[in-house]
């Protein structure tokens, strides 16, 4: 049974986008692999606070361009 983790910076997906993710990553994995529907997959998704998180360099600024 596959596990995927995914990371983002907290409060930037809603439910409804969290919900997205999890099912579209099962799809990939299932598609990928060639495994029934009814297979399990486990995503878990992790929120990293917003100061930790960076790229190119820089800490992650929720609205900063």
């Amino acid at each position: 049974m596959p596990i995927a983790k995914v990371y983002l910076p907290e409060n930037v997906i809603t439910p409804e986008q969290r919900r997205e993710i999890v099912k579209g990553i099962h799809e990939v994995i299932l598609t990928v692999e060639k495994r029934p529907l009814s297979s399990p997959t486990y995503v878990q998704i992790n929120e990293v606070p917003a100061c930790d998180w960076g790229f190119s360099g820089r800490v992650y600024e929720p609205g900063a361009k």
